[in-house]
């Protein structure tokens, strides 16, 4: 990655919406080229320039916390944009997220309206609601030459969808007990709490045998499906360019006569 101020994006969507998803994993193919026109446009509409360019790995993750099914985006992608000629402008680091969730939303509603599977009166209903499940968090944070922080996030971006440390216990009748990635006991919750707006999330999973493998294989990708994408200054044909320019910069050492005597 360029040695800039990087950030990691989490775009995320409905329950609803997640079944879609699932059972047509061609949707799931089209959601990082929508997370990298969401961050195009807020960078392109903040720097006020239509000729910048920014960089972004986008990683297509399917999993939540205990092996559902939970399509989302990972983006490793540049706090800011690149102009024509290398030279990088960085974002307010207050720029809200505000611009990136109401693009990502809209996206996504233009994706499955043309594809017949939503109609426009339940897109009203849903811009109507308070929380409507859409989600765009980019609080992690990395700084320009932060290679450790960036290998880091490019790894949890990448992660399987299971892990055996998490699977607490198998019963004699088969069951699997398994745990969220976060096991730490949670506070119960107060009454009127905005918090359970959002449900009250468990820290475990109990699965019949069947289940439990039924869960986690629904993870396996489509054969050639590609769960990481490459956009902007990071894609290759950028990087293939910036090569190009580089080698030709450099002297032609093999048109040069040297005579030792």
């Amino acid at each position: 990655c360029a040695q800039v101020p990087h950030r990691q994006f989490v775009f995320t969507m409905p329950k609803r919406f997640r079944l879609y998803f699932r059972f047509n994993r061609e949707l799931s193919r089209k959601l990082p080229r929508l997370a990298w026109e969401t961050v195009l446009e807020v960078c392109r509409a903040v720097l006020g320039r239509d000729d910048v360019v920014p960089g972004m790995v986008a990683a297509i993750q399917t999993h939540g916390t205990l092996a559902n099914f939970h399509p989302h985006i990972h983006a490793l992608t540049t706090y800011g944009a690149f102009t024509p000629d290398g030279t990088f402008i960085q974002l307010p680091d207050d720029l809200s997220t505000t611009p990136f969730l109401e693009i990502w939303q809209a996206k996504i509603f233009r994706l499955l309206l043309d594809e017949g599977r939503i109609t426009s009166e339940i897109v009203e209903q849903m811009r109507s609601w308070q929380h409507s499940g859409f989600s765009v968090d980019k609080s992690v944070s990395l700084d320009a030459g932060d290679t450790a922080g960036v290998e880091r996030v490019a790894a949890y971006m990448v992660r399987c969808p299971f892990s055996l440390d998490r699977m607490v216990s198998v019963s004699e009748d088969g069951k699997v007990v398994y745990r969220a990635e976060k096991a730490e006991c949670q506070p119960f919750p107060i009454l009127g709490d905005r918090k359970l707006l959002r449900g009250v999330s468990r820290n475990f999973e109990v699965f019949d045998p069947l289940d439990f493998l039924a869960e986690i294989t629904q993870h396996i990708p489509d054969t050639g499906m590609q769960m990481v994408r490459y956009y902007g200054w990071h894609s290759n044909k950028m990087r293939g360019q910036r090569a190009k320019r580089a080698e030709s910069a450099k002297p032609d050492t093999a048109a040069i006569d040297i005579d030792d005597e």
